[in-house]
Protein backbone atom coordinates (compact mmCIF):
# COMPACT_ATOMS: atom_id res chain seq x y z
CA UNK A 1 0.00 0.00 0.00
CA UNK A 2 2.66 2.53 0.99
CA UNK A 3 1.88 5.71 -0.89
CA UNK A 4 -1.88 5.31 -0.56
CA UNK A 5 -2.15 5.01 3.22
CA UNK A 6 -2.41 8.73 3.89
CA UNK A 7 -5.50 8.93 1.69
CA UNK A 8 -7.65 6.36 3.44
CA UNK A 9 -8.40 6.39 7.14
CA UNK A 10 -10.38 3.15 6.72
CA UNK A 11 -7.51 1.25 5.16
CA UNK A 12 -8.66 -2.09 6.52
CA UNK A 13 -12.00 -1.72 4.71
CA UNK A 14 -10.17 -0.97 1.46
CA UNK A 15 -7.99 -4.04 1.90
CA UNK A 16 -11.00 -6.20 2.81
CA UNK A 17 -13.00 -5.15 -0.25
CA UNK A 18 -10.03 -5.65 -2.57
CA UNK A 19 -9.45 -9.12 -1.12
CA UNK A 20 -13.12 -10.01 -1.59
CA UNK A 21 -13.08 -8.81 -5.19
CA UNK A 22 -10.07 -10.99 -5.96
CA UNK A 23 -11.71 -14.04 -4.35
CA UNK A 24 -13.76 -16.02 -6.95
CA UNK A 25 -16.27 -17.00 -4.26
CA UNK A 26 -16.51 -13.91 -2.08
CA UNK A 27 -16.67 -11.47 -5.00
CA UNK A 28 -20.40 -12.17 -5.20
CA UNK A 29 -20.86 -11.12 -1.57
CA UNK A 30 -19.98 -7.50 -2.37
CA UNK A 31 -23.10 -5.35 -2.27
CA UNK A 32 -24.03 -2.92 -5.04
CA UNK A 33 -23.40 0.03 -2.72
CA UNK A 34 -19.93 -1.31 -1.89
CA UNK A 35 -18.81 -1.97 -5.46
CA UNK A 36 -17.56 1.52 -6.41
CA UNK A 37 -15.21 1.53 -3.42
CA UNK A 38 -14.29 -2.11 -4.03
CA UNK A 39 -13.28 -1.39 -7.62
CA UNK A 40 -11.27 1.62 -6.52
CA UNK A 41 -9.67 -0.52 -3.80
CA UNK A 42 -8.58 -3.01 -6.47
CA UNK A 43 -6.92 -0.18 -8.42
CA UNK A 44 -5.17 1.14 -5.32
CA UNK A 45 -3.93 -2.26 -4.22
CA UNK A 46 -2.68 -3.11 -7.72
CA UNK A 47 -0.14 -0.28 -7.73
CA UNK A 48 2.19 -0.98 -10.65
CA UNK A 49 1.69 -4.76 -10.57
CA UNK A 50 0.72 -5.67 -14.16
CA UNK A 51 -0.66 -9.07 -13.16
CA UNK A 52 -3.06 -7.43 -10.71
CA UNK A 53 -4.00 -4.86 -13.32
CA UNK A 54 -4.96 -7.66 -15.71
CA UNK A 55 -7.01 -9.35 -13.00
CA UNK A 56 -8.76 -6.04 -12.32
CA UNK A 57 -10.01 -6.07 -15.89
CA UNK A 58 -11.86 -9.32 -15.14
CA UNK A 59 -13.17 -7.91 -11.85
CA UNK A 60 -14.48 -4.84 -13.68
CA UNK A 61 -16.86 -7.03 -15.69
CA UNK A 62 -18.54 -8.08 -12.43
CA UNK A 63 -18.50 -4.48 -11.17
CA UNK A 64 -20.23 -3.31 -14.35
CA UNK A 65 -22.87 -6.02 -14.07
CA UNK A 66 -23.59 -5.27 -10.41
CA UNK A 67 -23.80 -1.47 -10.44
CA UNK A 68 -25.69 1.21 -12.42
CA UNK A 69 -23.79 3.48 -14.76
CA UNK A 70 -24.18 6.48 -12.41
CA UNK A 71 -22.32 4.62 -9.67
CA UNK A 72 -19.60 3.58 -12.09
CA UNK A 73 -19.26 7.18 -13.27
CA UNK A 74 -18.94 8.38 -9.67
CA UNK A 75 -16.33 5.70 -9.00
CA UNK A 76 -14.30 6.76 -12.03
CA UNK A 77 -14.44 10.40 -10.95
CA UNK A 78 -13.22 9.47 -7.50
CA UNK A 79 -10.36 7.41 -8.88
CA UNK A 80 -9.25 10.08 -11.35
CA UNK A 81 -9.24 12.72 -8.59
CA UNK A 82 -7.15 10.41 -6.45
CA UNK A 83 -4.65 9.73 -9.24
CA UNK A 84 -4.41 13.44 -10.01
CA UNK A 85 -3.72 14.15 -6.33
CA UNK A 86 -0.84 11.66 -6.52
CA UNK A 87 0.56 13.42 -9.61
CA UNK A 88 -0.40 10.59 -11.92
CA UNK A 89 0.76 7.69 -9.80
CA UNK A 90 -1.29 4.57 -10.57
CA UNK A 91 -2.66 5.94 -13.87
CA UNK A 92 -2.50 2.54 -15.59
CA UNK A 93 -5.19 1.33 -13.20
CA UNK A 94 -7.71 3.29 -15.24
CA UNK A 95 -7.33 0.72 -18.03
CA UNK A 96 -10.15 -1.59 -16.84
CA UNK A 97 -12.51 1.39 -16.83
CA UNK A 98 -11.56 2.11 -20.45
CA UNK A 99 -11.43 -1.47 -21.72
CA UNK A 100 -14.28 -3.19 -19.87
CA UNK A 101 -16.83 -0.41 -19.33
CA UNK A 102 -19.96 -1.18 -21.43
CA UNK A 103 -21.13 2.46 -21.60
CA UNK A 104 -19.12 3.98 -24.49
CA UNK A 105 -19.14 7.56 -23.19
CA UNK A 106 -17.84 6.48 -19.80
CA UNK A 107 -15.19 4.22 -21.34
CA UNK A 108 -14.04 7.15 -23.50
CA UNK A 109 -13.82 9.38 -20.42
CA UNK A 110 -11.63 6.78 -18.70
CA UNK A 111 -9.36 6.47 -21.73
CA UNK A 112 -8.99 10.25 -21.97
CA UNK A 113 -8.12 10.34 -18.28
CA UNK A 114 -5.36 7.80 -18.92
CA UNK A 115 -3.98 10.05 -21.65
CA UNK A 116 -4.03 13.24 -19.62
CA UNK A 117 -3.06 11.91 -16.17
CA UNK A 118 -0.19 9.61 -17.17
CA UNK A 119 3.14 10.35 -15.55
CA UNK A 120 5.69 11.39 -18.20
CA UNK A 121 8.94 9.47 -18.43
CA UNK A 122 12.35 10.72 -19.45
CA UNK A 123 11.90 9.16 -22.89
CA UNK A 124 8.10 9.04 -22.82
CA UNK A 125 6.70 12.55 -22.36
CA UNK A 126 3.35 11.25 -23.59
CA UNK A 127 3.44 7.89 -21.85
CA UNK A 128 -0.35 7.60 -21.81
CA UNK A 129 -0.51 7.90 -25.59
CA UNK A 130 2.03 5.12 -26.05
CA UNK A 131 0.18 2.89 -23.59
CA UNK A 132 -3.16 3.42 -25.30
CA UNK A 133 -1.61 2.69 -28.69
CA UNK A 134 -0.18 -0.53 -27.25
CA UNK A 135 -3.54 -1.51 -25.75
CA UNK A 136 -5.39 -0.61 -28.95
CA UNK A 137 -3.11 -2.90 -30.95
CA UNK A 138 -3.43 -5.67 -28.37
CA UNK A 139 -7.22 -5.50 -27.95
CA UNK A 140 -8.61 -3.84 -31.06
CA UNK A 141 -10.76 -1.69 -28.77
CA UNK A 142 -12.08 1.27 -30.81
CA UNK A 143 -12.73 3.40 -27.70
CA UNK A 144 -8.97 3.75 -27.30
CA UNK A 145 -8.53 5.01 -30.86
CA UNK A 146 -11.37 7.48 -30.41
CA UNK A 147 -9.69 8.78 -27.25
CA UNK A 148 -6.33 9.16 -29.00
CA UNK A 149 -7.81 11.04 -31.94
CA UNK A 150 -10.04 13.14 -29.68
CA UNK A 151 -6.99 14.80 -28.17
CA UNK A 152 -6.44 16.74 -31.39
CA UNK A 153 -2.81 17.33 -30.40
CA UNK A 154 -0.35 16.78 -33.26
CA UNK A 155 2.31 15.53 -30.84
CA UNK A 156 0.28 12.32 -30.80
CA UNK A 157 0.69 11.68 -34.54
CA UNK A 158 4.20 10.10 -34.60
CA UNK A 159 3.22 7.89 -31.65
CA UNK A 160 0.36 6.45 -33.72
CA UNK A 161 2.83 4.98 -36.24
CA UNK A 162 2.73 1.42 -34.79
CA UNK A 163 -1.05 1.51 -35.19
CA UNK A 164 -0.84 2.96 -38.71
CA UNK A 165 1.44 0.07 -39.72
CA UNK A 166 -1.17 -2.51 -38.72
CA UNK A 167 -2.70 -4.56 -41.50
CA UNK A 168 -5.68 -3.26 -43.41
CA UNK A 169 -7.74 -6.12 -41.94
CA UNK A 170 -6.89 -4.97 -38.40
CA UNK A 171 -7.53 -1.29 -39.14
CA UNK A 172 -10.83 -1.70 -41.00
CA UNK A 173 -13.05 -2.40 -37.92
CA UNK A 174 -11.32 0.38 -36.00
CA UNK A 175 -12.04 2.88 -38.77
CA UNK A 176 -15.68 1.80 -38.83
CA UNK A 177 -16.01 2.71 -35.15
CA UNK A 178 -14.37 6.17 -35.21
CA UNK A 179 -16.88 8.80 -34.10
CA UNK A 180 -14.68 11.74 -33.03
CA UNK A 181 -15.27 15.27 -34.32
CA UNK A 182 -12.77 16.09 -37.06
CA UNK A 183 -9.57 17.83 -36.03
CA UNK A 184 -6.15 18.24 -37.59
CA UNK A 185 -4.82 15.13 -35.83
CA UNK A 186 -7.67 12.79 -36.79
CA UNK A 187 -7.77 13.91 -40.42
CA UNK A 188 -3.99 13.82 -40.82
CA UNK A 189 -3.91 10.31 -39.40
CA UNK A 190 -6.59 9.19 -41.86
CA UNK A 191 -4.47 10.54 -44.71
CA UNK A 192 -1.52 8.53 -43.39
CA UNK A 193 -3.68 5.40 -43.23
CA UNK A 194 -4.77 6.03 -46.83
CA UNK A 195 -1.15 6.46 -47.94
CA UNK A 196 -0.12 3.23 -46.19
CA UNK A 197 -3.15 1.14 -47.22
CA UNK A 198 -4.63 1.99 -50.61
CA UNK A 199 -7.12 -0.87 -50.19
CA UNK A 200 -8.74 1.09 -47.36
CA UNK A 201 -9.72 3.96 -49.67
CA UNK A 202 -13.48 3.13 -49.42
CA UNK A 203 -13.35 3.04 -45.61
CA UNK A 204 -11.35 6.26 -45.41
CA UNK A 205 -13.75 7.95 -47.84
CA UNK A 206 -16.76 6.95 -45.76
CA UNK A 207 -15.12 8.15 -42.57
CA UNK A 208 -13.98 11.47 -44.02
CA UNK A 209 -17.54 12.11 -45.18
CA UNK A 210 -19.07 11.01 -41.86
CA UNK A 211 -16.78 13.23 -39.80
CA UNK A 212 -17.22 16.39 -41.87
CA UNK A 213 -20.51 17.62 -40.34
CA UNK A 214 -19.43 16.93 -36.75
CA UNK A 215 -17.59 20.25 -36.26
CA UNK A 216 -17.99 23.70 -37.83
CA UNK A 217 -14.29 24.41 -37.29
CA UNK A 218 -11.43 21.93 -37.66
CA UNK A 219 -8.93 22.69 -34.93
CA UNK A 220 -5.27 22.11 -34.25
CA UNK A 221 -4.82 22.17 -30.47
CA UNK A 222 -2.24 21.56 -27.80
CA UNK A 223 -3.38 19.70 -24.69
CA UNK A 224 -1.68 20.33 -21.32
CA UNK A 225 -0.29 16.89 -20.43
CA UNK A 226 -0.11 15.79 -17.69
CA UNK A 227 -3.15 17.81 -16.65
CA UNK A 228 -2.21 17.79 -12.96
CA UNK A 229 0.95 19.77 -13.74
CA UNK A 230 -0.98 22.78 -15.10
CA UNK A 231 -3.31 25.29 -13.48
CA UNK A 232 -5.34 25.43 -16.69
CA UNK A 233 -5.87 21.99 -18.20
CA UNK A 234 -8.19 22.96 -21.08
CA UNK A 235 -6.87 22.42 -24.63
CA UNK A 236 -5.45 25.52 -26.30
CA UNK A 237 -6.39 26.16 -29.94
CA UNK A 238 -3.43 26.85 -32.22
CA UNK A 239 -5.33 27.25 -35.48
CA UNK A 240 -8.70 26.56 -37.04
CA UNK A 241 -10.07 25.97 -40.54
CA UNK A 242 -13.54 25.74 -41.99
CA UNK A 243 -14.29 22.29 -43.45
CA UNK A 244 -13.99 23.74 -46.98
CA UNK A 245 -10.60 25.24 -46.17
CA UNK A 246 -9.44 21.96 -44.72
CA UNK A 247 -10.54 19.97 -47.76
CA UNK A 248 -8.31 22.23 -49.85
CA UNK A 249 -5.43 21.35 -47.52
CA UNK A 250 -6.15 17.63 -47.95
CA UNK A 251 -6.73 17.72 -51.70
CA UNK A 252 -3.08 17.16 -52.80
CA UNK A 253 -2.97 13.92 -50.81
CA UNK A 254 -6.49 12.78 -51.63
CA UNK A 255 -6.45 13.46 -55.35
CA UNK A 256 -3.95 10.73 -56.36
CA UNK A 257 -5.40 8.15 -53.96
CA UNK A 258 -9.18 8.41 -54.38
CA UNK A 259 -11.32 7.73 -57.40
CA UNK A 260 -12.94 10.80 -59.00
CA UNK A 261 -16.28 9.71 -57.57
CA UNK A 262 -14.91 9.29 -54.04
CA UNK A 263 -13.05 12.59 -54.25
CA UNK A 264 -16.26 14.33 -55.33
CA UNK A 265 -18.10 12.87 -52.33
CA UNK A 266 -15.48 14.13 -49.90
CA UNK A 267 -15.42 17.55 -51.59
CA UNK A 268 -19.19 17.82 -51.26
CA UNK A 269 -19.11 16.73 -47.62
CA UNK A 270 -16.62 19.49 -46.79
CA UNK A 271 -18.37 22.13 -48.90
CA UNK A 272 -15.40 22.97 -51.06
CA UNK A 273 -15.94 24.56 -54.48
CA UNK A 274 -12.28 24.51 -55.52
CA UNK A 275 -10.39 21.90 -57.54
Amino acid sequence: MGIFQDNFSGLSEVERLAAMAHDPVRIHEIGADQWPLAMMACAIMAGNDEDKQEENARIYEVFAAKTPVAARRAGLQQLTRFIASRRGEGWKNLAPYALQEPEPALALKAALSMLTLAQPGAEQPLAGVQELVRLCIATGNPVLLNALLSLGDMRVLPLLEPLTRRSAAALSPLLAAVVVPPNRLSLTWLLQVLAAHSELAPEVTELLCALAPKAPVILDVVVPIPSWAFEQSAPQALHGWTPAEYFDRMFPELEPRLSPEALARVRAAYGSVRH
